[in-house]
């Protein structure tokens, strides 16, 4: 019987994530079943304690319930617990255990690309739950790191987390960065930032989230 994993959001029909496991079974050879997961906003504890009751091995959490997964399993590592979100949750010796890879993962991506982060001036857009996951991994890489967000309190919010961190709000942002990362869930084609074209005009730009 192939393992049983999937990826819970609410939305979520527009996750790549079971394409894209599909193909690192295939590399790794594992059988394994990945799908994707809805979750009512309200529904999250027992849509995933139902999961791993019939027989779930693994999760894959995205927005809006990587907080929710945080406060939900029993253990974290430490960026996870840094970050009050967890992005994967696995069961080990019974104990429901979560992790949050994506700062790593991001960090990884940027050096792929070949781009510089140490003493780098790096924009983040958005103080969610993803940014969370992405900020100590961003300290850790050394860069000078300032995050805006329209709503200016949940910035300051985050601040109190991770006090070596700038905040900003959208609308006073300069021009002057060398990477921008938007963090910023756009769920429709005519998005648009909402930003001065001129505070990414001069920037390499790195988008966290995908659409189909």
């Amino acid at each position: 019987m192939s393992d049983k994993f999937a990826v819970i959001g609410n939305p979520i029909e527009h996750s790549l994530s079971p394409e894209i496991h599909a193909i690192f079974a295939e590399q790794t050879k594992q059988d394994i079943q990945y799908d994707r997961l809805w979750a009512p906003t309200d529904g999250f504890v027992e849509t995933v304690e139902k999961f791993f009751a019939d027989g779930g091995r693994g999760l894959n959490v995205t927005a809006p319930f990587k907080q929710d997964a945080f406060a939900w399993v029993e253990e974290a590592d430490p960026l996870a617990d840094k970050a009050k979100a967890v992005n994967t949750i696995a069961i080990k010796d019974g104990i429901p255990y979560g992790y949050n890879t994506d700062g790593i993962g991001l960090v990884e991506d940027l050096r792929c690309l070949e781009w510089k982060l140490a003493e780098q001036k790096v924009l983040v857009l958005g103080a969610g739950g993803a940014v969370k996951g992405i900020v100590q991994s961003l300290l850790n890489a050394e860069c000078e790191l300032t995050v805006a967000n329209r709503t200016f309190a949940k910035a300051q919010q985050l601040q109190q987390d991770f006090p070596h961190i700038q905040i900003a709000r959208l609308g006073d942002l300069q021009t002057g960065w060398d990477i921008v990362v938007n963090a910023i869930t756009a769920w429709s084609d005519n998005f648009a930032l909402p930003v001065a074209k001129d505070v990414v005009a001069r920037a390499k730009c790195y988008d966290l989230t995908y659409s189909r």
